[in-house]
């Protein structure tokens, strides 16, 4: 049997829609909720961490890997 690039939907089988696509990303760094920050200036705070992860997760799996959205979900006023 030749495997053609016509596919029509085989029972028990799944169907890709788009060729090419992988699987979704996963979700994104969970922000910490205010109570976890102490507020005693730790050298390596949640907000650090959660900046670095999400950071690293803009890289991998953000629109285009730029440096443009890494801080989107950050309060920081942009004038």
């Amino acid at each position: 049997m030749a495997t053609g690039q016509n596919r029509t939907e085989q029972p028990g089988k799944a169907v890709k829609e788009a060729p090419g696509k992988s699987a979704p990303p996963p979700p994104p760094p969970e922000k910490p909720s205010p109570d976890d920050c102490c507020g005693s200036g730790c050298v390596r705070c949640v907000w650090d961490v959660y900046y670095e992860d999400l950071e690293e997760y803009e890289k991998l799996y953000g629109n285009g890997g730029g440096s443009d959205g890494v801080d989107s979900s950050s309060s920081k006023a942009s004038s």
